[in-house]
């Protein structure tokens, strides 16, 4: 893939077995928090940072964080399999924000089918590519349903788009880490 081709990264640094096991535990931790600190950047209810580590998209990286108010869907876990609003492919730099309105009647989003009643609700969306230097595309961060029934705004947009950039950097040096000689 040409780095700067909007699409799939496939990420070995996430790979299972590509690393040892104590630091791939404390990378798993870090990319966590960062679900927890989107959401308190930007009054999110919920958080998701999904990260690609190959062509097959049961290998995805998937982290969460979700506020009180959804503890009940603390553990629904289905993979949206790459489609509609999840599976936007959303080019480095930019930032895609739709109400709640807007959610609804996109094209791309397809509701929830069978897994309408054990879905979190969305309540408006926030999201980014997460993105290397070169431009090559590790996964997708998302937020929605920002507290108080608000709709996300610029200043949200500015949070998530830096905090993408962040995840983005830490990725690139633990790629090239990776890929030095011992």
């Amino acid at each position: 893939m040409d780095p700067g081709e909007v699409g799939i990264e496939i990420s070995p640094i996430l790979a299972a077995g590509s690393v040892e096991p104590e630091f791939a535990a404390q990378l798993d931790a870090l990319l966590r928090r960062t679900c927890h600190l989107a959401r308190a950047l930007t009054g999110a209810e919920q958080a998701a940072l999904k990260l690609w580590v190959g062509e097959d998209p049961s290998q995805a990286r998937k982290y969460f964080s979700m506020s009180a108010k959804y503890a009940a869907f603390r553990d629904f876990r289905v993979d949206p399999k790459g489609h509609g609003l999840h599976g936007m492919k959303i080019p480095p730099g930019e930032v895609i924000r739709l109400t709640e309105a807007e959610v609804s009647s996109h094209p791309l989003f397809q509701g929830f089918g069978a897994f309408a009643d054990a879905h979190p609700p969305m309540r408006g969306w926030l999201a980014t590519s997460v993105c290397g230097d070169d431009g090559r595309i590790y996964g997708l961060l998302q937020l929605s349903d920002k507290s108080g029934e608000r709709d996300f705004d610029e200043s949200d947009e500015a949070n998530i788009r830096e905090l993408a950039s962040l995840i983005g950097e830490t990725l690139d040096a633990l790629r090239l880490a990776a890929q030095r000689p011992a």
